[in-house]
């Protein structure tokens, strides 16, 4: 029977650490031992065919110990994380705490996981804000109110949103800012010449930065819009919003109408899981917004 221990760290992450019994981890010494023989050469016989204790002292108890620790928590880990209903947002860091022959094998895994989110009373602090009707002169067309009005809606939304996250006790976990920030680099990067017709060390001239302090102040960035993300997946959660394939779907022939008679690619008749996902992120954000506006002050 394995002995697990779940330790809370900050910034997202967990430790995990197992212990996997002594005629447990026997077992994957056999298996390993049998694995490595298949491979050995020994003088005298065919390969795979010497007695396990004549390659035992061949390749030493080290090497088989190695590789039956690899197999035990290969095995594990998965159970463990299951077990313990932990969502990884990468793979785990691994350390052996105890490695011996005939004894029970010990390690440790360090692994970021999708952060516990502490909504505040949001709909409370969405009640303080209003929803005010835009100021059009008469010499604005309808056309430019509707964009007005999509804009006070937008910016609005963006208040809401910051005012929520604001009191929202969650841990952004630092592997997704990392990798939002690479991706972002990598896209200027790739950009900027393009773009502006400019090498991306000129550029770096030009905004009187260094890469890497360019790199931090993304990361400020990437921090907050990725706090803003989760809490808004939350507030989908408490307020129990769904979308339904009929509403993918007449999502996507609306586009495609709208786009008729322009350049741009056939939307297909049957969405891909990707172009689905699409959708789905879509439309489940803007009911979110919808919902939070319910609770604005009339």
């Amino acid at each position: 029977m394995n002995k697990t221990t779940i330790t809370k760290l900050p910034k997202s992450k967990v430790e995990i650490k197992v212990e996997v019994a002594a005629e447990d981890f026997l077992i994957f010494a056999e298996k390993a031992l049998a694995e490595i023989a298949k491979d050995v050469e020994i003088s005298g016989f065919r390969r795979g065919t010497a007695p396990n204790d004549v390659v035992k002292s061949k390749v030493g108890s080290v090497k088989i110990l190695d590789r039956a620790a690899m197999m035990a928590i290969e095995a594990t880990i998965p159970g463990v994380i299951l077990e313990n209903k932990l969502e990884p947002l990468g793979y785990p860091e691994v350390s052996i705490l105890k490695l011996a022959e005939g004894n029970p094998l010990e390690y440790k895994a360090v692994v970021s996981v999708y952060p516990q989110v502490d909504l505040p009373d949001y709909k409370s602090i969405v009640g303080g804000f209003e929803l005010k009707e835009a100021i059009v002169t008469e010499e604005e067309i309808k056309r430019m109110k509707m964009e007005k009005e999509r804009h006070s809606r937008e910016q609005l939304r963006e208040e809401v949103l910051a005012a929520i996250a604001q009191k929202t006790e969650v841990e952004v976990p630092e592997i997704l800012i990392e990798r939002e920030t690479e991706k972002m680099m990598e896209q200027l990067k790739e950009k900027t010449p393009r773009a502006l017709n400019m090498s991306f060390d000129e550029y770096l001239k030009k905004l009187g930065k260094t890469e890497a302090e360019l790199k931090e102040m993304m990361a400020k960035d990437n921090e907050v819009k990725i706090k803003n993300y989760l809490v808004l997946q939350e507030i989908v959660k408490s307020g129990k919003i769904e979308v339904t394939e009929e509403e993918i779907a007449q999502t996507a022939k609306k586009e495609a109408a709208a786009h008729e008679g322009h350049d741009h690619e056939e939307i297909k008749e049957e969405l891909d899981e990707q172009a689905k996902e699409y959708y789905r992120e879509n439309l489940r954000t803007e009911k979110a917004f919808e919902y939070l506006e319910g609770f604005y002050r009339k």
